[in-house]
Order: C-alpha cells, then sequence, then structure tokens
C-alpha cells in the first residue's frame, strides 16, 4: 500500500531506472536522459536551455490514470472489514524518445524496451521513497496493447505531432487511507438543520 504521492513516485521511479541502466549500457555520449514530462513539454521540445524535454531524450509520459478492475473487489472487501479505504490504479504510460535523427531515436526506443523488459519489476530501493511504500510493495511494468485509432485521437487533444513510441503499464498502484487515521463519518447538511418553531402568530403582528 502507498501513499497519495505514489503515482508521481512511480514515475520517478521509471525515469531513474532508465537513466541509471542508460548510464550503465552506454558510459560514452551520446546517451539519451530519460525525463517526466506533461503536455505542455512537448511545445517546448529543445526550445531552451531549461525545456525539460532536450534532444536526446527520452520522455515518460502519463496519459491516462485507471482503476484495476481485476484487484479493485478484493480491496474492496478487505476495506469494509478493516475500515481503511484503499483503490488499485494503474498508469498508462507512452515513453517517447527525441532526437534529431530518426535513426538515433528508433535506438533510444530499443534501448527503452530492452530495459524496462529486463527489469520489469519495481521493488525495495527501485521504487522512489516519496511514495510512502510498504514493505513488500511491487509495481509491475507491461506492455499496454493499445489500438491507433485511440491513439490518434489521443494526439489530436495533444499540440505536438504525432510520434513513434511504446506504450506501456505501470501496475497496482494501491493508494490507502492515511494511516492511524480512522475514517470520520460525514456529516448531511440536513443533519445540522434545526427545526424552527412555527411562527403562527406572525399573520397577527403585521398591521
Amino acid at each position: 500500500m502507498a501513499g497519495h504521492r505514489a503515482l508521481a513516485a512511480v514515475g520517478r521511479s521509471i525515469v531513474d531506472l532508465l537513466n541509471l541502466r542508460i548510464g550503465e549500457l552506454l558510459p560514452a555520449p551520446p546517451r539519451p536522459t530519460a525525463v517526466m514530462a506533461g503536455t505542455v513539454d512537448f511545445d517546448q521540445v529543445n526550445s531552451s536551455p531549461t525545456a525539460v524535454i532536450q534532444y536526446p531524450s527520452i520522455s515518460v509520459y502519463c496519459y491516462k490514470v485507471s482503476v484495476d478492475r481485476e484487484t479493485r473487489p478484493g480491496y474492496s472487501a478487505v476495506a469494509a472489514a478493516d475500515g481503511m479505504p484503499r483503490i488499485p490504479l494503474r498508469m498508462h504510460l507512452m515513453i517517447s524518445a527525441w532526437d534529431t535523427v530518426v535513426e538515433s531515436e528508433l535506438e533510444w526506443i530499443g534501448l527503452t524496451a530492452q530495459i524496462l523488459e529486463t527489469q520489469s519489476l519495481l521493488s525495495g530501493p527501485f521504487l522512489h521513497p516519496s511514495g510512502d511504500w510498504s514493505p513488500g510493495d511491487v509495481i509491475q511494468l507491461v506492455t499496454d496493447d493499445v489500438a491507433l485509432e485511440p491513439m490518434s485521437e489521443a494526439f489530436q487533444a495533444l499540440t505536438t505531432d504525432y510520434r513513434l513510441s511504446l506504450l506501456y503499464q505501470a501496475r497496482v498502484i494501491c493508494i490507502e487511507g492515511p494511516r492511524g487515521m480512522a475514517a470520520k463519518p460525514v456529516t448531511l447538511a440536513a443533519d445540522r438543520l434545526v427545526t424552527k418553531p412555527a411562527h403562527a402568530t406572525l399573520t397577527a403582528d403585521r398591521p
């Protein structure tokens, strides 16, 4: 189980893993740098020294977060028993390569696939500590099979042109309620209404 920072921690964990292995496999330049990117970063690629995506780069972009339907019932049953809310999530990731030459981008995509397939489980020291993980937490990285049409629709929502990308899922990220804090019932507005006495004499007081 993890805290509310777990999604960001998984992104950091993947970026850290990629940069660690890239440094080991390519000790000398040229080599890409892995970064976590947002939609605004796609509009600023290599535009200034402060841009997040600089050539050569590998961007990790989370384009969707979904509930893991396979484990949801089990976690709901446990939550009903111990009173601790839990929600299992999946991160849908689009991993893209950025360089000035197409051949180089294909090399960086291949390098990324090699790394993530070699080490597809994140646990222990490979999970960024900001996630507030519990002992034994493991995140699995698997390829995401998405048809071309939904991907085209996703790029239509972005201002960047279509790019060749690797699609991955990070699963299962189970976020739980604050530890040591029991959930308190929410007081309904109706429960706070004060019943006022009827003002039957109001009409008599009017001139």
